[in-house]
């Protein structure tokens, strides 16, 4: 006698306008391809890698955004996937001191992973002194360039550092913007962090703004982790002698605070956006990473059993009329 309990007739056409299942990882883990997957390849991957850190002691760059990678038909195999999530860099209150890179991400095993490198950390500034301020650190995006016053040799600028390092194509970020320095008068402001979108902004009257993240929106629809869709946004530079915050990219970067917080303190990068932590008077580090999978899930037309729709939908990839 079947133990199937019966067949289901064909009302439930194969999917054809696109239904998808997306796999969202905050913390380490292992990725399983679903059995539904015929075609055994994802839509898209994408890893972003923890931001750095930010720099508090004085005159600290806005740290860089993690590795942002999207990778489109990724072949998928039938054992698990590791998956590892990237931390966010910590900041650093030790003077000369940038602070530190974010963790990479990585999808895949060691023999063909994706990986995405962590963001950089905020160059070191200085207050008065004969130390040169340090430029940002390189990264999946650089950080931005630190600052100096208080002397009459301060003049000058630190420069960001590097992004999309290693190089990857296409690359998986952008660099950070330059520090000014000042003398004795007002001015010093650092430069922003690099984000996945754009390079930081440069120091200049005020704080160089973080870089712009990207939107996956389009690739991905609704996701619970990011910031409005979007990811690895860079943090803002310290605005030592302004009275307002500087901007961290869209993204989860940071914004970047004044001097001695009276215009509002810096922020850290936003937690599973890999954005940079914004640089100021407070202690920030940068936004963990994340990996998300997008899946085609496939049915065939035919005659069904109740135990196959039961899998199906068991799932949450069942196709009502096609959907």
């Amino acid at each position: 006698m079947p133990t199937n309990g019966g067949l289901i007739g064909k009302e439930n056409l194969p999917l054809q306008a696109g239904r998808t299942k997306v796999t969202e990882f905050t913390s380490s883990g292992n990725f399983t391809i679903s059995p539904n997957n015929t075609l055994g390849t994802a839509d898209a991957v994408l890893v972003v890698a923890g931001g750095g850190g930010g720099q508090n002691n004085a005159g600290g760059g806005g740290a860089g955004a993690g590795g942002f990678r999207l990778i489109s038909n990724h072949p998928l195999p039938a054992s698990a996937v590791p998956v590892t999530i990237g931390a966010g860099g910590a900041n650093s209150n030790t003077i000369g001191e940038s602070g530190a890179e974010g963790g990479n991400s990585v999808f895949g095993s060691a023999s063909s992973p994706i990986t995405s490198t962590g963001g950089g950390g905020g160059g070191a500034g200085y207050v008065g002194g004969g130390n040169a301020p340090e430029g940002g650190t390189p990264g999946g995006s650089g950080g931005g360039g630190g600052a100096r016053s208080g002397a009459a040799s301060a003049s000058g600028s630190s420069p960001g550092g590097n992004g999309n390092t290693p190089p990857v194509s296409p690359p998986q970020g952008n660099n950070g913007g330059a520090g000014k320095s000042a003398g004795p008068a007002p001015g010093m402001a650092a430069g922003g962090g690099g984000g996945a979108g754009a390079a930081g902004g440069a120091g200049g009257d005020n704080g160089g703004p973080g870089g712009v993240g990207v939107d996956v929106t389009p690739t991905f629809g609704s996701l619970t982790a990011g910031d409005s869709g979007f990811f690895a946004g860079g943090g803002g530079g310290l605005n030592q002698d302004g009275t307002s915050q500087t901007p961290g990219g869209n993204g989860g970067g940071g914004a970047g605070g004044t001097g001695p917080g009276t215009g509002g303190n810096n922020q850290a990068g936003t937690a599973n956006t890999g954005g940079g932590a914004g640089s100021g008077p407070v202690a920030t580090a940068g936004g963990s990473g994340v990996v998300i999978v997008k899946e085609s899930i496939r049915q065939i037309s035919g005659i069904w059993t109740m135990n196959d729709q039961y899998e199906y939908k068991k799932n949450d990839e069942w196709c009502e009329n096609g959907h």
